[in-house]
């Protein structure tokens, strides 16, 4: 793309002072919405709407708390299935006559193939410890990206 209004990402990242991988990563997640995409998918940024530091470390800021916030209700999703799994099992020592319990009988049957645990009639528990475990990456991917936009300050071309 050789359209002078728009700048590459390197240009944008010297600019700004934010890591070319760290926008990489925030244009492909929507969180810079002015972001221009060429031909093969390369980033580009219309040069008056390049984002500045402060507000780059602000949208990383947002994200990471955002899965965080997401990650912590997984985590109480979780707590809440294997409490119904401790339930089960204290019910089948209590009566060892009756049938064990629905929660105790589909927890550990995990899934073959990524996706298969939100499909209908699969535990709740496998969708939740899916949901958890990517969220856990997303949350590693925007601590990492925020700290080296944090160690880049001061780098950016006057």
């Amino acid at each position: 793309m050789t359209d002078p209004d728009l700048a590459k990402l390197s240009e944008a990242a010297d600019q700004c002072g934010i890591p070319a991988d760290v926008l990489k990563i925030m244009a492909a997640d929507d969180l810079l919405p002015q972001v221009v995409r060429g031909r093969a998918g390369h980033v580009y940024f219309p040069r008056h709407s390049i984002p500045t530091w402060e507000q780059c470390i602000k949208l990383l800021e947002e994200q990471r708390d955002r899965h965080l916030r997401r990650a912590a209700a997984m985590l109480r999703r979780l707590e809440t299935e294997l409490e119904a799994v401790g339930n089960d099992i204290n019910e089948a020592r209590e009566q060892p006559r009756q049938t064990l319990g629905i929660d105790l009988m589909s927890f550990g049957h995990w899934p073959y193939q990524r996706g298969a645990s939100l499909v209908q009639g699969q535990p709740i528990i496998n969708s939740a410890l899916e949901q958890f475990a990517l969220e856990r990456l997303a949350i590693v991917r925007y601590h990492d990206a925020y700290l080296d936009a944090l160690a880049s300050e001061g780098r950016k071309e006057p």
